[in-house]
C-alpha cells in the first residue's frame, strides 16, 4: 500500500482541479452574509502555518462563528481513547502473521519507543495514523485545525462541529478489522522507507502551491478498500455540507475541514453549489519558511 500514509494526511487533501485556493467564499441562496470554508491539514509543520494572515486570519476574525469537523476541545478524552481500541479479546498479535507482527514491533520501537505489545489492542487504522505522524515536524504547539480553534475561542466566537466524533468513528469502523490489518501491514514498509519523507515533502509542496492534480497523483492508491474512500470521505461530505448551511443561515461562518473534503464533484463546495449557493476561491499565498 504505497500511498496509505499520504492518504491519511489528506483526510485528517484530494483534487480540487478547478481551484486555486484553500479558502472558499460561500454566498447566495438563503445566506444573509458570506461564510467561508478552509482546507486544513492536521499537522504541526510550520510550513502550513505560513499563510497570508491578513487574508486567512482576517477572514476568520470577520465571521461571527467558527466550525471544524469535530469540536475537538469538547470531546471526552475517555471516549476518544475507548474508540481507538478494539473490543476485548481482539489482539493484533493474533490477527497478523508472526513475521508481520515482528516488523510492526520493530517499527513501533523505532517510531514510538514502545513494543508492539503495548499497542496490541489498538485498532489498526489508528496505529497506522500514529506511526505515520511520528516522524513529522512538530514546529508548532498545535496542529493547524486546533490552532484555528484556539484563535476562534480567544476571539470569543461561537464554535461548532459540522459532524460528531462518532460519525468519524463509524466511518472508520465500517472498514473491517481484517481490511485495517491489511492496510497496516502494507504501510509498514512505507513507514520505514527512505523515500517516505521526500514523498511527504512533495505532497506538502503541492498543498502549499495549490497543485491539486499533483496531490491526487501522490495520494492515489488503488489498493485501498473500495469502500474506504466512500465511507471515510464522500459520505461524510454530505453531512458536513448540510451542517455548514444550518449554521451559515444564521451567522457568518469560518469552517475548517480537511482539504480532501473540498475535493471534486462530491466535495463540500460542489454539494453547496448543488444546493444553489455560489462558492468561489479567495486567493492568498504562503510565504517561505526558513
Amino acid at each position: 500500500m504505497k500511498r496509505l500514509s499520504l492518504f491519511l494526511l489528506l483526510v485528517f487533501f484530494a483534487t480540487l482541479s478547478f481551484s486555486q485556493s484553500l479558502l472558499w467564499k460561500v454566498t447566495g441562496g438563503d445566506l444573509k452574509q458570506p461564510s467561508y470554508l478552509y482546507g486544513s491539514i492536521h499537522i504541526q509543520d510550520a510550513r502550513v502555518f505560513a499563510f497570508d494572515s491578513t487574508v486567512v486570519l482576517g477572514t476568520l476574525q470577520s465571521c461571527d462563528a467558527f466550525a471544524m469537523e469535530v469540536l475537538l476541545d469538547e470531546i471526552d478524552p475517555v471516549a476518544i481513547r475507548k474508540s481507538q481500541y478494539m473490543k476485548k479479546g481482539k489482539l493484533l498479535s493474533e490477527m497478523m502473521k508472526p513475521a508481520d507482527f515482528a516488523k510492526l514491533d520493530s517499527v513501533c520501537k523505532a517510531k514510538l519507543g514502545v513494543t508492539a505489545y503495548f499497542v496490541n489492542t489498538m485498532k489498526p487504522f489508528f496505529l497506522s495514523s500514529g506511526l505515520q505522524q511520528a516522524d513529522m515536524a512538530k514546529d508548532k504547539d498545535d496542529a493547524l485545525d486546533v490552532y484555528f480553534l484556539k484563535k476562534a475561542r480567544a476571539a470569543g466566537k461561537k464554535c461548532y462541529g459540522v459532524e460528531q466524533y462518532q460519525d468519524q468513528i463509524a466511518a472508520i469502523d465500517a472498514i473491517s478489522l481484517k481490511e485495517q490489518v491489511k492496510m497496516l501491514v502494507e504501510s509498514l514498509d512505507e513507514t520505514n522507507s527512505d523515500t517516505a519523507q521526500s514523498q511527504f515533502d512533495e505532497l506538502l509542496d503541492a498543498y502549499l502551491t495549490y497543485n491539486f492534480d499533483k496531490m491526487l497523483e501522490l495520494s492515489s492508491d488503488e489498493s485501498l478498500p473500495k469502500k474506504f474512500n466512500k465511507v471515510f470521505l464522500i459520505d461524510r461530505n454530505v453531512g458536513m455540507a448540510d451542517h455548514f448551511v444550518e449554521i451559515a443561515r444564521n451567522e457568518s461562518l469560518f469552517c475548517v475541514v480537511g482539504a480532501a473534503h473540498l475535493a471534486g464533484d462530491k466535495g463540500v463546495p460542489a454539494l453547496l453549489r448543488k444546493k444553489g449557493y455560489t462558492v468561489e476561491p479567495v486567493l492568498f499565498q504562503f510565504h517561505a519558511v526558513e
